[in-house]
């Protein structure tokens, strides 16, 4: 893994250039014994600065032009001092850091060996020789160890990165596997059963007379058998991921009229009030409304018989609100607060909307959703 180069050098090399030319001129003129601040000092500093703004963008070439004080002193006011100790120790490290270790090592032996041995010759001081790669050499390993820690960094992050990739891939096929479990349970639970009484009341309809009420009232149940099918196996395709263009359309207000067609075909009028503009509705809420109305015309042809259904929907005043009620006359029973009202409660309160169902003060039941559509979705 490479390290980016740093997006912008120049805000670290001018100012490391002015303080390194600074330090030049003030050590030339603070020193009583030198040359003080001559034409050749002044080139040492502007050539300190700029080397070291050339390392900036080439990091190799910048420690063996600093040894050009070293090995000419005449040329640049006498010869090397403290200030390019420590250009040569900034142009090292920032080497250690942007090149690779063997690049590092190579430039750090040559360019420290060179100007302990410039200076031992120099100063006639063999300390020299010793004292240059030690100091070089700290610089030199700082710069590789901030590389180092930086490579860790970056190698972490993309590991982090694909681990979560693979946590979401997991979390993704423990989804797949349950929405295959879970369909191949509602196939094999209800599809079949609703098959198997599909075929029964088909086999019972032959036998009627043409024309019998009996026989058309099992033509409607063989109907509504089949349509469940098939908006069962719709459903089973979309937990699969199969269901394809041609599935019937989706559970909506929209499509009131047909399901009270369905039920006035199976004996029971329905009579339908719609206010508002249902096509603004949220998909899951639409469908939501939908099954509640179902579920509630279901309870009513089982339990009221003959009797009427109205069924009201307003959309208006940010809410919308489901009424359905019947005038029949029979009591409710265990089954009318069964399943089908706690499945509507709990449809309801998924918008955090609110659900009323009981038998009416003259007769009859009734079934009061109202949900809030400022939330939009469950």
């Amino acid at each position: 893994m490479r390290l980016p180069k740093p997006s912008m050098p120049w805000a670290f090399a001018v100012p490391a250039a002015g303080l390194c030319a600074a330090a030049v001129l003030a050590e030339a003129g603070g020193d009583p014994e030198g040359v003080g601040l001559v034409p050749s000092t002044w080139g040492l500093a502007a050539f300190v600065a700029a080397v070291l703004l050339l390392a900036a963008r080439v990091p190799v070439a910048g420690p063996p032009l600093m040894l050009v004080p070293f090995a000419w002193p005449p040329l640049f006011g006498g010869g090397a001092g403290g200030a390019q100790l420590i250009a040569l120790m900034l142009l090292l490290g920032h080497l250690g850091y942007r090149c690779t270790g063997r690049v590092a090592l190579g430039v750090y032996a040559g360019t420290a060996g060179s100007a302990g041995i410039y200076v031992g010759v120099w100063l006639g001081s063999p300390w020299e020789i010793a004292f240059y790669p030690f100091v070089l050499g700290a610089a030199t390993a700082m710069g590789m160890l901030l590389r180092r820690e930086e490579l860790r960094s970056a190698q972490l992050r993309a590991m982090t990165a694909e681990l979560a990739a693979q946590r979401d891939a997991l979390a993704e096929a423990a989804v797949a596997q349950e929405r295959v479990r879970i369909s191949r349970e509602l196939h094999d639970a209800v599809a079949h059963t609703v098959s198997v009484m599909t075929l029964q009341a088909g086999v019972v309809r032959r036998r009627m007379p043409d024309g019998s009420a009996e026989r058309t009232a099992l033509e409607s149940v063989e109907q509504l058998g089949r349509r469940s099918v098939d908006e069962l196996r719709r459903v089973v395709g979309l937990l699969r991921e199969e269901a394809s263009g041609a599935a019937e359309p989706a559970p909506s207000l929209a499509r009131l009229e047909e399901l009270a067609a369905d039920v006035r075909a199976a004996g029971t009028p329905v009579v339908v009030d719609v206010r508002g503009r249902l096509r603004d509705l949220p998909d899951d809420l639409d469908r939501s409304a939908y099954r509640i109305v179902q579920e509630a015309l279901s309870n009513t042809v089982r339990h009221a018989g003959t009797a009427t259904a109205h069924v009201v929907v307003d959309h208006s005043d940010g809410t919308l609100v489901v009424s359905v009620h019947d005038d029949g006359t029979g009591a409710a029973g265990p089954d009318r607060a069964g399943y089908g009202l706690v499945g509507m409660r709990e449809r309801v309160e998924l918008f955090g909307g609110e659900l009323a169902a009981g038998p009416r003060p003259g007769g009859g039941f009734a079934v009061h959703a109202r949900f809030p559509l400022e939330r939009g979705t469950p």
